[in-house]
C-alpha cells in the first residue's frame, strides 16, 4: 500500500463512527452539539463500551478485510493489479479523571499481497498522552510516541527514474518522538506554547540488483517550537497571530553525496477561528513560510504560508469539511546532477458525512495535493476522489467499505499513474 493520499483518503473514508443507534429510532433522535460533526455524534445504545479497569476504559477493536489496488507500483506503463489482506488491531486505553487525562494506545496496519509480496508492510503505533489541569483556565499537556511506517511506490525518495524504482521494496522507517504545550486562557484572551522533537530512522534497503543499501544519512532529528496567541473580540470568533521556528538536524552530515542537509526555518501567520453556533466552525489561516538550508547547493524556499480546517452542519445528518495546508517536506530526489533541497506540499481537501440511517454512514471524499520541488524541475498534480460506507451490525460488529481512485500528472515524463483502490473489511469492538 502507497502512503500517498490514496491511501490516506482509503483510511478516512473507513474511519467512520463505528457506534450506531438502532434503526428503529428517528435519525434525529441525538442532537448534534455545538460544533460537532456527524462523525462525532454519541450513539450511546450501540457505542463501544470497552472494559473498565478502574478509572480508565479499555477499548479493544481489530478489523481485517481484502483490498483490491490496481497499480501496485504506482507505474505509467505495465501496470500490476494485486489483492492485499489488510489486517489492523487497535486498543485504546482511556482515563475517566474528574480533571486531568491520562491515555495510551497502540495500532497496527499489516499488509500481505497475493502475488507481489514485496511489497508486504508491518506498520504500527504506540502512544502515551496526557494532561494536567492547572487551574480552570490553564493546563499542561504532552504525548510520547513511536510508530512504523513505510514508503510507498508513489513516494518522492522511492520512483527516483521515469517508471522504474532502484529499490526492490518498500522502505521502512521508524519515528519516535515527544510533544508538550502549555495552554492559558485570561477572559478573551488565549496563549499556547508548544514545542515538539521527533528522530526518524531508515531501515536499509534492497534494490533491484540484490544489494542492500544503508540509508542511514537520512537519519535525522527534526525540532519545532510555537507560540500562539488568540483574542476572542465577538462571541465565537477569535483572531489569532502565531509564529513557528524550526530545525532538522542529520545524524550525518554531510550525507553520503557530501551534502549537508541541515537546515532552519520559521513560519509567521496571522488567522481568524470561529464557531458560528455550531454550525460552522474551524479556522484558516495565512502568512509567511521560510526554510534555508547550510549547504549552499541546496536551494532555500520562502513564500505563502496557508492553511486551515472548516466543518458545515448542513443538517442534522449531514456535515462538509474543508481543509487547505502547505508545508516543506524532506526528499532525497534527484534528477541528473540537479539535487532536490526539499518539495512544497499544498494539499486541499473536501469531505461530506451523511447519516443515511442510524446504522448506516456514507461519505465521499475529494483532494487535490501539489508537490512542487526546489532546486530540481519537477511538480506533481495529485488527484484523488472516494466513497465508502460504514454499517453497523450490532454493537460488536461493523463493516467498512469503499473505492478510492488517484491520478498523478508531473511535468516530468514518466512519473504520470493512476490507481484504484476498492476495500471491504469486517471489524469486530468491546
Amino acid at each position: 500500500m502507497k502512503p500517498s493520499s490514496l491511501s490516506f483518503l482509503a483510511l478516512a473514508l473507513a474511519s467512520t463512527v463505528l457506534t450506531t443507534l438502532p434503526a428503529s429510532k428517528p435519525a434525529n433522535a441525538q442532537e448534534l452539539q455545538r460544533g460537532e460533526t456527524v462523525l462525532e455524534r454519541r450513539r450511546p445504545e450501540v457505542e463501544q463500551l470497552g472494559i473498565r479497569l478502574g478509572s480508565f476504559r479499555v477499548l479493544p477493536r481489530l478489523e481485517t478485510g481484502v483490498t483490491y489496488e490496481s497499480n501496485v507500483f504506482a507505474t505509467e506503463n505495465n501496470t500490476k493489479s494485486d489483492a492485499i489482506w489488510v489486517t489492523q488491531p487497535r486498543v485504546d486505553v482511556r482515563s475517566d479523571f474528574n480533571n486531568h487525562a491520562l491515555n495510551f494506545s497502540a495500532g497496527g496496519s499489516f499488509g500481505n499481497y497475493f502475488d507481489y509480496s514485496s511489497e508486504n508492510y508491518q506498520d504500527y503505533r504506540v502512544q502515551a498522552d496526557g494532561r494536567y489541569d492547572i487551574t480552570r483556565d490553564s493546563s499542561i499537556s504532552g504525548l510520547i510516541f513511536n510508530r512504523r511506517d513505510h514508503e510507498g511506490r508513489s513516494d518522492p525518495d522511492i520512483q527516483t527514474s521515469p517508471g522504474t524504482s532502484r529499490f526492490a521494496e518498500p522502505v521502512n522507517y521508524y519515528t519516535t518522538g515527544a510533544d508538550a504545550a502549555f495552554n492559558q486562557r485570561f477572559n478573551r484572551l488565549r496563549f499556547r506554547l508548544s514545542g515538539l522533537a521527533h528522530y526518524t530512522s531508515y531501515e536499509d534497503a534492497k534494490l533491484t540488483n540484490g544489494v542492500t543499501e544503508s540509508q542511514e544519512d537520512r537519519d535525522r532529528w527534526d525540532y519545532a517550537t510555537t507560540g500562539r496567541v488568540g483574542y476572542e473580540f465577538i462571541e465565537g470568533y477569535e483572531a489569532f497571530v502565531q509564529g513557528t521556528y524550526s530545525w532538522t538536524r542529520y545524524r550525518l552530515s554531510p550525507d553520503f553525496g557530501g551534502i549537508n542537509r541541515d537546515s532552519d526555518g520559521y513560519e509567521v501567520v496571522a488567522g481568524l477561528s470561529n464557531d458560528l453556533t455550531g454550525l460552522i466552525t474551524g479556522e484558516i489561516y495565512a502568512g509567511y513560510l521560510s526554510k534555508k538550508y547550510d549547504d549552499p547547493s541546496l536551494k532555500d524556499f520562502s513564500g505563502l504560508a496557508i492553511g486551515g480546517r472548516l466543518n458545515w452542519t448542513v443538517t442534522q445528518l449531514t456535515t462538509v469539511t474543508a481543509s487547505l495546508s502547505r508545508q516543506v517536506r524532506e526528499t532525497t530526489f534527484t534528477r541528473g546532477v540537479q539535487q532536490a533541497s526539499s518539495y512544497n506540499r499544498t494539499v486541499f481537501a473536501l469531505g461530506a458525512d451523511h447519516e443515511l440511517l442510524r446504522t448506516l454512514l456514507l461519505n465521499a471524499r475529494l483532494q487535490y495535493r501539489q508537490d512542487d520541488f526546489n532546486g530540481v524541475d519537477r511538480t506533481d498534480n495529485v488527484y484523488t476522489a472516494g466513497a465508502g460506507a460504514s454499517y453497523q451490525l450490532n454493537r460488536y460488529l461493523y463493516l467498512n467499505g469503499g473505492y478510492t481512485y488517484e491520478k498523478r500528472s508531473s511535468n516530468l515524463s514518466g512519473f504520470d499513474y493512476s490507481d484504484n483502490l476498492v476495500y471491504l473489511r469486517v471489524g469486530a469492538q468491546l
